[in-house]
């Protein structure tokens, strides 16, 4: 969707159906009947100026050395390769031995890093101009943050992986990062939502505070099913398996919740209605506005099963449709947020008792780097309590390494052997001391 231009300034309308009333056609709605609304996101070209702020942008190539992504073989939203777009705070360059909080800020789908960027859709230098360090805004293309099953292959693309194992590692060594999960910020709009939620739940020893802005969060729903593949160009089974498999399960935010039990989490979803004292175009005052309503519902359903588990989360919903000047507005509110409180954990090792779920092939489970022996067809869920890991829901091997890096997700750890274990699952490991 992009922004049709007024030749004279429209006055304040709101849509006389709110939600209350969208609500009932939504649940009774044939989910065909809702895709045929829905339709890809917004899609941008250029990285605009700083304009006149404190903050400097800049942007750098950011290949995929590891082949996760290969920027020949995807769509990409732009003409040349994998970059990212960077906010650098004001000060930044004057004080070369500080250290800042970071926010990875995440595109939508139909974007690319320069989307939250431009004045033109997410406007970065005005709308969080009030996060106190370094905004990192990476490409994601279409593909929705996933590691695509590809019929159990997951041969690629690997987009979870690309930024687990060559962003995030990249960005700490380029930028002068503050230590400690609660300095750690990951946020999107729409497909960057669960993005955020995905990779935050997938590496929670580094990322603290969670800001999802209009995200799918059940993407096992028949809606979603039939919505995502259009939109993606890809069948929803090649990127996320069978609907009810369990790399669907593993991979959909609503159902792996206890992953991001110890992040602050912020959850936006417009109303379904609009105004056009924002820009507008045919497309936000039609399928941005089922879009959301059925992101309303999905958000509804995220919230009260979080706060019934003791999550530390927050719903706002406001007015708004599926489209960026909703997201521009609610962003400086998520800051705000966000700059006022902390997680309770602070540290990468994490609480006495947590849940982890994952068919990732490794990663870091609260400072437990993890490889698992062969590429699983279950979901492998790894917990602790006290000094007790317990691994299980396949049957092959997984190598736990104590002491891992808060954004090391390669599966090390700190590289002491009495740290290292290899088990057969399921089973149970008591962790020396010192790990």
């Amino acid at each position: 969707m992009s922004h049709l231009p007024t030749s004279e300034p429209m006055k304040p309308f709101v849509l006389v159906r709110p939600f209350a009333t969208l609500r009932p056609m939504i649940k009774r709605a044939r989910p065909a009947r809702l895709l045929a609304l829905a339709a890809s996101l917004l899609a941008v070209t250029a990285v605009a100026p700083a304009a006149a702020s404190a903050q400097r942008l800049e942007e750098f190539d950011l290949p995929s050395t590891l082949g996760n992504v290969d920027a020949n073989s995807v769509v990409l939203n732009r003409i040349t390769g994998l970059k990212a777009t960077v906010m650098l705070p004001d000060g930044y360059d004057q004080n070369p031995g500080k250290k800042w909080p970071v926010l990875y800020l995440l595109q939508g789908m139909g974007d690319n890093s320069e989307a939250w960027a431009k004045p033109s859709s997410g406007d970065a230098t005005k709308t969080a101009k009030d996060f106190p360090g370094i905004v990192v805004m990476p490409e994601a293309g279409r593909g929705f943050f996933m590691d695509w099953w590809q019929n159990g292959a997951r041969s690629g693309p690997n987009w979870t992986r690309y930024y687990l194992d060559e962003v995030i590692p990249t960005i700490e060594k380029r930028y002068a990062i503050l230590p400690g999960r609660q300095n750690h910020y990951i946020g999107g709009a729409s497909m960057g939502a669960y993005g955020a939620l995905l990779l935050g739940g997938q590496l929670p020893s580094y990322f603290g505070t969670i800001i999802s802005l209009s995200a799918m969060l059940d993407t096992q729903g028949v809606d979603v099913q039939q919505f995502l593949p259009d939109a993606m160009g890809a069948p929803y089974n090649t990127v996320w398996g069978p609907p009810t498999g369990q790399y669907a399960v593993v991979n959909n935010p609503i159902r792996t919740q206890l992953n991001v039990a110890s992040s602050r989490i912020y959850l936006f979803s417009g109303n379904g209605t609009f105004t056009l004292s924002l820009p507008w175009t045919k497309d936000s005052l039609t399928k941005g506005v089922f879009i959301e309503a059925a992101v309303a519902l999905q958000n509804e359903h995220y919230y009260t099963l979080a706060k019934n588990a003791g999550m530390d989360v927050k719903l706002h919903v406001g007015q708004g449709v599926h489209d960026w000047p909703y997201w521009e507005r609610e962003l400086p509110k998520a800051i705000d947020w966000a700059n006022s409180g902390s997680p309770k954990v602070t540290s990468a090792t994490g609480p006495a008792k947590w849940t982890y779920k994952t068919m990732a092939p490794h990663g870091n489970a609260w400072d437990f780097g993890y490889t698992l022996g062969q590429p699983t067809k279950a979901a492998v869920t790894i917990a602790r309590q006290g000094n007790v890991v317990s691994v299980g829901g396949d049957t092959g091997t997984i190598t736990l390494k104590g002491g891992a890096a808060d954004w090391d997700a390669s599966g090390n750890g700190n590289g002491k052997s009495q740290c290292t274990v290899t088990l057969t699952m399921p089973a149970k490991w008591t962790v020396p001391s010192g790990c």
